[in-house]
């Protein structure tokens, strides 16, 4: 049941996160406002490395995350050094969408399996891990939302 629990919050949680992503334009998804140091498309590919790091974290696989995402997205990262073109809005918003069902069909069977080692922070099974991934989500939607109502304020200033 809890596991249940946890995969219709992985599914609630992320389409949040894509309703946020409507009727953005690639334009507004680069503007870094002041204050900022990473812009909207930066925060939708974190949200998507740091989900699968997460989760591939302590176990000997592989991370399905495209290697240049750990480049673009990384933690410390920021757009000013990307040396090569970022994924587009739709190529993100697919890559969000089908996460969802990959980590159903790859963990959602043993989110109760304990991990090779615990985590720094004491996790020991992807069960306790996955509710982690939802805090930090809900953090970059936060700050995404911010970051349009800076758009929104500086477009009605024009």
């Amino acid at each position: 049941m809890k596991n249940e629990i946890l995969l219709k919050q992985l599914a609630a949680f992320r389409h949040n996160t894509l309703s946020v992503m409507e009727g953005l334009t690639e334009e507004d998804a680069d503007f870094i406002p002041e204050g900022f140091k990473n812009n909207i498309r930066w925060n939708l590919g974190h949200i998507y490395l740091d989900q699968y790091d997460w989760l591939y974290h302590k176990t000997r696989e592989d991370n399905p995350a495209p290697k240049q995402y750990r480049e673009m997205f990384g933690y410390g990262t920021k757009p000013e050094d990307w040396k090569q073109s970022p994924p587009t809005l739709s190529e993100l918003r697919n890559r969000l969408m089908e996460q969802v069902e990959h980590i159903k069909a790859e963990f959602g069977y043993r989110l109760d399996q304990e991990l090779d080692e615990p985590t720094e922070l004491g996790m020991n099974s992807f069960a306790e891990l996955l509710p982690r991934t939802f805090y930090h989500e809900g953090m970059h939607v936060g700050t995404i939302l911010a970051i349009r109502k800076a758009i929104n304020i500086q477009k009605s200033v024009i």
